[in-house]
């Protein structure tokens, strides 16, 4: 198992980023006037929900107060609604004493187990009903009450309650049927938003939004996307794409909006799209959103917002601690929200006796978990979605096909015929190859794929590329060592398109490529963001490299997939007339399969979006 080039895959998405951010950065300094300012923040709004897959229509919330309870300066109610129809979300009501109109913030939470019953998120609940705001905070999908996938990976228990790996299983499969996680994400708290202002005591004037981590993901998307939000103090999320993908940190499903990057976006525009709306943004000096990308953002908005004479709306705080609600950001908070409305209150937690109370006061469902109270869950919503889809598909004629194809996999055209290089031979442990010669294919600036022979004994043709007329040419589940004993013939060719084989990256803790957190989904995510499929990108190598090898005197190509790689292998067949017969180990039947079980192993740069909303693999 050799690697040449960990790195290569990693470099070329932080080049690519950086040219992206360069470019908006000349674009906000060439605006100088308050109209310039003004037209910049409503494109931005438009960009942003291009962003987001439609939203469904709203329906009825069947909103059900289970119990309530008096505590010292607040009533706290336990709540089911329904986001969507049969999809429960789990919620409390934080109510101020007395009995007149209160302002009214939307909690929403980070990536923790407990969901909205971990200690920050009750604390910040508490401070600011006992400073006379009405709180609704609900746990996210996949914490608190409404975990879905109980039973574990395919019946492992090892996926545990974590709340990442469940929101990446779930969005992996969305992006076949076309949707994006983390408008689900937002339109659970758009319909929590329409509980909180049915309330009799809320002033739909005043009305504020908070989070930290994907709460303050959350709290930024509402921010752009929800006009009812007068305030918002989103935290521990803000920084720039480019510091993510330069400290090598995979967000989650929800944090990685589908086109935004092609846009020229960043996540600073999330509040550039609703300026002059009062903002404080949260950070924390030791956070992993690196906080030097969060200064960043804030001196790009401090001068947007100075330009539409609203420079008094917009604060930013920087905590001593490390990624998380902490009580200096959370006091923040509740001076700058206190300012914009002309609130004087104590802003103390200490004096304000906050006291987080035991998980299990918090629960609305049957022993806190919505799976007991008739919870539909988010694969069933998707496994009913891919089947309308398949019922709606039509026949489509091969160039109808390839048409079609080209377009899901966002494929360029080969330009001309790349440039190799070769390596010197390498001997093989292997029992019956023992010599090992790499080409070197440039397929564009910064990507190589790699052309890899496996023989008896050194051939004399090591460094011009001289393959034989007919060809048989793998393509490896991962890498091209591991397929050997499944093959034959006395020479083995296999081809290793990007963040596969030779290219597959070596980072992030001992890296699995299977992890539904690890790398080959970060870059996966990182070209959605970019308006390019990475799988698509593995194409075109492939495509390249055939295009080299025809050049180079083959005729007929009998093409070899294996595992992940058995749909490109699929694909590039319809694609390229010199493949003339393809064979398959181990791959998925098709992709609709994928979506009819809870979860999927496959990675997530093999789920092409939108795919089953036009073609599956047994069309091909």
């Amino acid at each position: 198992m050799q690697t040449l080039y960990p790195d290569m895959l990693h470099e070329y998405m932080v080049q690519r980023i950086k040219a992206v951010s360069q470019e908006r950065v000349e674009r906000l300094e060439k605006i100088k006037t308050r109209r310039q300012a003004e037209q910049y923040c409503l494109s931005a709004s438009r960009k942003i929900r291009s962003c987001f897959s439609p939203f469904p229509k709203k329906t009825p919330l069947n909103i059900q107060i289970i119990k309530e309870q008096i505590y010292d300066g607040y009533t706290l109610q336990n709540i089911l609604f329904e986001s969507r129809p049969g999809y429960l979300v789990s919620g409390n009501f934080y109510i101020p004493e007395g009995n007149t109109k209160f302002p009214v913030v939307l909690g929403c939470c980070g990536h923790s187990a407990e969901g909205k019953a971990a200690p920050a998120y009750q604390s910040f609940c508490q401070g600011l009903a006992k400073q006379g705001y009405l709180v609704l905070i609900t746990d996210p999908v996949s914490q608190g009450e409404r975990w879905q996938f109980e039973d574990g990976l395919e019946g492992k228990t090892w996926l545990g309650k974590n709340s990442v790996v469940e929101h990446n299983y779930i969005g992996k499969i969305q992006r076949l049927n076309g949707e994006f996680f983390g408008t689900w994400r937002v339109w659970d708290k758009i319909r929590a938003l329409d509980v909180l202002l049915k309330h009799p005591r809320a002033d739909k004037s005043r009305v504020g939004v908070t989070g930290i981590s994907g709460g303050g993901t959350l709290s930024s998307y509402l921010t752009a996307l929800d006009d009812r939000i007068t305030m918002a103090a989103p935290g521990c999320y803000i920084t720039t794409f480019l510091h993510n993908i330069e400290n090598t940190l995979p967000t989650d499903a929800e944090q990685v909006p589908p086109g935004i990057l092609k846009r020229g976006l960043d996540m600073i525009d999330f509040i550039l799209a609703r300026v002059p709306k009062p903002v404080l943004l949260l950070g924390e000096q030791h956070d992993f959103f690196d906080p030097r990308g969060l200064e960043q953002a804030y001196q790009e908005a401090n001068r947007i917002y100075k330009l539409l004479g609203a420079e008094k709306n917009i604060e930013l705080f920087v905590g001593p601690n490390g990624h998380g609600y902490s009580r200096e950001g959370r006091e923040a908070m509740y001076k700058f929200f206190n300012k914009q409305l002309g609130i004087k209150a104590c802003t103390d937690e200490e004096k304000l006796r906050v006291r987080p109370v035991k998980p299990e006061k918090l629960f609305a469902a049957p022993n806190g978990d919505v799976n007991k109270a008739g919870l539909k869950k988010v694969w069933q919503f998707n496994a009913e979605l891919a089947t309308e889809l398949k019922a709606k598909k039509k026949k489509l004629s091969k160039k109808e096909l390839v048409q079609t194809l080209e377009k899901l996999l966002k494929l360029p055209k080969c330009k001309g015929i790349c440039r190799y290089r070769s390596s010197q031979c390498q001997r093989l442990d292997d029992k019956k190859y023992k010599v090992q010669t790499h080409y070197i294919v440039e397929t564009e600036p910064g990507i190589k794929a790699v052309l890899a022979r496996f023989c008896k004994q050194r051939p004399a043709d090591v460094h011009v590329l001289q393959p034989p007329k007919e060809l048989d040419l793998h393509i490896p589940h991962l890498f091209s060592s591991d397929e050997l004993a499944k093959i034959k013939s006395d020479e083995a060719w296999f081809v290793e398109p990007r963040g596969i084989g030779s290219s597959c990256p070596q980072s992030l803790d001992g890296y699995d490529f299977f992890n539904p957190y690890g790398l080959d989904y970060m870059y996966a995510a990182t070209a959605d963001m970019l308006g390019e499929v990475l799988y698509g990108q593995r194409v075109y190598d492939v495509l390249c490299v055939i295009d080299l090898l025809v050049d180079r005197g083959v005729t007929k190509i009998h093409l070899h997939g294996y595992g992940q790689s058995a749909p490109l292998a699929v694909m590039v067949k319809l694609l390229h007339p010199a493949v003339k017969t393809v064979t398959l180990r181990g791959g998925p039947k098709s992709y609709y399969s994928l979506t009819q079980r809870p979860l999927t192993s496959w990675p997530t740069s093999m789920m092409i979006p939108d795919i089953l909303k036009f073609v599956d693999l047994d069309l091909f």
